[in-house]
């Protein structure tokens, strides 16, 4: 039996692929666990600079399990701890590594909350999407903590009580997504941002995805005392001083890869 999710080392990005097409990459509590580890393993390897998250089919994520009972967003994990859903999409979202989703087919509910915890969603442009939970009898209770982080409040109160359905397009102007590109066009655009990304310095990236999750929860004063200390440690790091070398000398830092 083919593993729910599956996970490869390509061009110094980690690439994470929900791999069960015949309920639509449906959050099962299986899908989810192994999500939730396959989300550790790329955080943690050295070899990869960012995470690519995909699907494999004409759904991207349908959402819940509903035939296993809501799956991984309700079952508690086997040491007692939150549900496997929660876990991933957690740890997706605190990734100290850029995150780029390559949103190949549709979503509907939690497959929509995978997608505001990328950094960089990019999706083809025929897609539909839906907060479908309501029609169900039920709230996307979970993926609101990150859908909302994206989205108005006016958008996601439209799209959450009605469930009506709407366009990659429309996702983009609300924010949930980054691009929308043409299918054929799709693996160009998230080459050329996973590029674009290399040329960056890979501490520097984990220092930023930091800032970015920590600094929305401090008062000025706490932020500013905070980034005092971090501004000063960064520019004396190693990063930072061939930063700062590479751009005085006109050449490109250590860290870009031969041939970017």
């Amino acid at each position: 039996m083919a593993e729910p999710v599956l996970y490869e080392l390509r061009d110094h990005c980690a690439w994470i692929t929900l791999n069960s097409p015949e309920n639509h990459n449906a959050l099962s509590n299986a899908l989810c666990r192994q999500l939730a580890e396959r989300i550790q393993q790329a955080s943690q390897e050295d070899a990869a600079r960012m995470i690519v998250l995909t699907g494999v089919g004409r759904t991207f994520c349908a959402g819940a399990d509903l035939k296993g009972g809501g799956g991984g967003a309700v079952q508690k994990a086997e040491d007692g701890g939150d549900p496997p859903f929660i876990r991933a999409i957690r740890d997706l979202w605190n990734s100290p590594k850029p995150v780029i989703g390559r949103i190949q087919g549709n979503a509907y509910g939690g497959g929509l909350g995978l997608i505001a915890a990328c950094d960089f969603a990019i999706c083809v442009d025929t897609l539909r999407f839906a907060f479908t939970e309501v029609r169900l009898g039920l709230a996307p209770s979970i993926i609101s903590v990150f859908v909302m982080r994206k989205m108005a409040l006016a958008d996601a109160t439209r799209y959450f009580v009605s469930g009506d359905r709407f366009t990659a397009e429309e996702a983009r102007q609300m924010k949930l997504v980054y691009q929308v590109v043409p299918e054929e066009a799709l693996d160009a655009a998230v080459r050329e941002r996973c590029t674009e990304l290399l040329a960056c310095g890979p501490i520097a990236l984990q220092e930023v995805k930091g800032l970015l999750r920590a600094v929305p929860t401090m008062s000025v004063q706490e932020g500013l005392a905070w980034a005092e200390g971090k501004n000063r440690a960064l520019f004396n790091s190693q990063e930072g001083r061939e930063g700062m070398a590479a751009f005085a000398a006109k050449r490109k830092p250590a860290w870009v890869p031969p041939g970017e």
